[in-house]
């Protein structure tokens, strides 16, 4: 066996009523979680040398270096989150119980964790109060005199699974609010961050620029190839574009707005300097009246940008306004009254406004990414917003629909790029939802459509992303990795570059840099489609994460209960995690749904002949 015993500080994290969290708002929910990993969560656990060793449905176990570290990372995370609950109805928080132990712990080849010290910490995190903090009296023995706090002895507890009783120590959340500044030789004092924060939200204009969940970023040593641009969210500033509202005669007609949004959201996204929401974050908030703080806290963002469009066939009126989410002041405004020819160069004046405020370090390199090729003319521009709306519909008539509008959007603008990129993923739709009888000619057609866009616009990280996702049909994974990572390196805060490039990563044999490459996609707002959580649950059933692969394949399946492929991997990840009667009866499900179900089909892209070997065991042991 490819193990090794060792003796680790091990802290458990759950979230608290997450079931009934997710039951009321379940939109709402996930973008206040994905929120909180960017400013709060990543930077707690990255600054005191923590490790997440895997997910556990809604919680995460986490090993760091000391005891010390553990506790201090609890602490400001716990001190963090009261922060953001502060005002909020108790049925709307989020709330972590948190349990820490000391022990011994068997470590694996993958890097996971077992034994009576992951154990005991996961059962001291059961009995925790809600934003508080249990550790065994083993852990305890190792924070006294070292740091500035005062557990309260909780007596022996008789805890399941467990043969003797655990002596704990706790921290109610009223004890940790009141908990002094706790230095850590050079880095900076938990408290002290938080205050530089809010003076660095005070100055924005003067921000650092340097190189952000808690549920879904491994902090695992990074391979080589999974590299993925990040910088620290505590420096950089964090932004959503919120849905631009549309006035005016064709307010039926959103496209226009949303289209803009889009596209303001992806410019931001190039600076590497910024952390953008994505589009899937920020369209839950369409129609909605919250408030700036409110947002802010749900998106855990430091900046709002909001705004309004009125589109007559004369003139286009646009107002946009960037605010101080938490303080709700506004910090920079403009309007705009533009000939429709003109709207591209407001596109742009908008965007370097945008970003010149929250960083001034901006180097004219980085503000000459935001002027892509604008199109010649407007009636090109609108047939791709058109085009883009429908695509994002992904039914079949849709996609013939958009196909019509894109083609007649590159005879009216020849050199527009994104014209071609958006005809490019109606081919690559076809082939991935099954609607061409001739695969392979689709793929060649959305190649070449790939090809052409970059010629017109080299850093379009839309076309490297869509030559990526067709290299990976081709089963050419050198070249799917490259293009990839280039989409990723051109626009870090693109939730589907970041999936794609995970995607070509697990079918190439990496599967620990596919997982967490996934993550960072989610983390960033991916909105998992029934082919995303399909190669995201494989990528969990091969890292032998089957808890996590179950809860990604249910919630798919929740929304298309006939998908035959998910339907069956569920079946193997059922019965790799010895839910045998489940994986059963999910078997009997496939042959209802397609009683020729042949599993050969399954992991045939794989080029690692022990990966299709392990997912054919998998899907044998199910009865497929």
């Amino acid at each position: 066996m490819s193990e090794t015993r060792k003796l680790a500080a091990i802290l458990v994290a759950d979230v608290v009523g997450y079931s009934r969290l997710v039951g009321a708002d379940e939109d709402r929910t996930l973008a206040r979680l994905r929120g909180l990993r960017g400013d709060l969560i990543d930077p707690a656990i990255a600054a005191h040398h923590g490790r997440i060793v895997k997910r556990t449905g809604d919680g995460a176990i986490i090993e760091f270096r000391s005891v010390v570290d553990a506790v201090r990372c609890a602490i400001e995370v716990q001190t963090g989150m009261a922060v953001r609950n502060a005002g909020l109805p108790q049925d709307q928080r989020i709330e972590f119980r948190v349990g820490i132990h000391l022990g011994d712990v068997v470590e694996e080849s993958d890097g996971d964790l077992m034994g009576d010290g992951v154990n005991i910490a996961a059962r001291l995190e059961s009995i925790c109060q809600p934003g508080g903090l249990c550790i065994s009296d083993t852990a305890c023995d190792q924070v006294r005199d070292k740091l500035p706090l005062t557990f309260a002895d909780g007596g022996e507890q008789q805890v399941k699974n467990i043969a003797r009783p655990i002596r704990v120590f706790t921290l109610a959340p009223q004890s940790i609010a009141s908990a002094p500044e706790m230095a850590e030789g050079d880095a900076t004092p938990p408290t002290s961050r938080r205050r530089s924060l809010l003076a660095a939200a005070a100055v924005f204009a003067v921000l650092a620029i340097g190189a952000g969940a808690w549920w879904v970023t491994l902090h695992t040593t990074p391979h080589p190839s999974a590299a993925v641009p990040q910088a620290s969210s505590e420096i950089r500033a964090t932004v959503a574009v919120l849905p631009l509202v549309s006035f005016g005669t064709q307010s039926k007609e959103d496209y226009f707005a949303d289209g803009l949004t889009e596209d303001i959201i992806s410019a931001l996204g190039r600076f590497s300097e910024l952390i953008v929401r994505s589009r899937n974050a920020v369209f839950v908030y369409k129609g909605n009246t919250a408030k700036p703080d409110e947002i802010g806290r749900d998106l855990d963002v430091r900046y709002l940008v909001e705004g309004s469009i009125r589109h007559s066939p004369e003139r286009i009126r646009i107002a946009i306004s960037l605010t101080a989410a938490s303080r709700g002041t506004q910090l920079w405004s403009e309007n705009y009254d533009v000939a429709p020819k003109d709207i591209f160069s407001v596109q742009d004046d908008i965007t370097r406004r945008i970003a010149g405020m929250l960083a001034s370090r901006l180097t004219e390199l980085e503000l000459a990414k935001v002027a892509t090729k604008p199109p010649s003319s407007l009636e090109a521009y609108d047939l791709v917003l058109r085009g883009r709306d429908l695509l994002n519909r992904v039914n079949r008539t849709a996609n013939s629909e958009a196909r019509v509008l894109l083609n007649q959007a590159i005879a009216t603008d020849p050199n527009y790029a994104p014209a071609y990129v958006a005809l490019g993923r109606v081919e690559l739709n076809a082939v991935l939802q099954g609607w061409t009888a001739d695969p392979q000619a689709a793929l060649e057609r959305g190649e070449d459509l790939g090809r052409k866009a970059i010629t017109l616009e080299p850093a379009s990280a839309g076309a490297h992303s869509l030559l990526g996702r067709i290299y990976i049909r081709y089963a050419d994974y050198d070249r799917a990795l490259d293009e990839m990572h280039r989409a990723v390196e051109l626009n870090s805060s693109d939730p589907d570059a970041s999936a794609g490039l995970a995607t070509a990563m697990l079918w190439s044999g990496d599967v620990p840099a596919a997982v967490r490459t996934f993550e960072t996609a989610t983390k960033l707002g991916l909105d998992i489609s029934a082919n995303e959580a399909f190669t995201l649950g494989m990528a969990y059933l091969l890292a032998d994460r089957n808890a996590d692969a179950i809860r990604t394949l249910e919630r798919s399946l929740e929304r298309n209960a006939a998908d035959l492929y998910n339907t069956a991997l569920l079946a193997a990840a059922y019965a790799q995690a010895g839910r045998q009667d489940e994986a059963k009866r999910q078997a009997q499900t496939v042959r209802k749904i397609d009683p020729r179900f042949d599993s050969a089909d399954f992991g045939s892209l794989f080029h690692n002949a022990r990966l299709r070997e392990k997912l054919g065991a998998a899907l044998k042991k199910a009865g497929l």
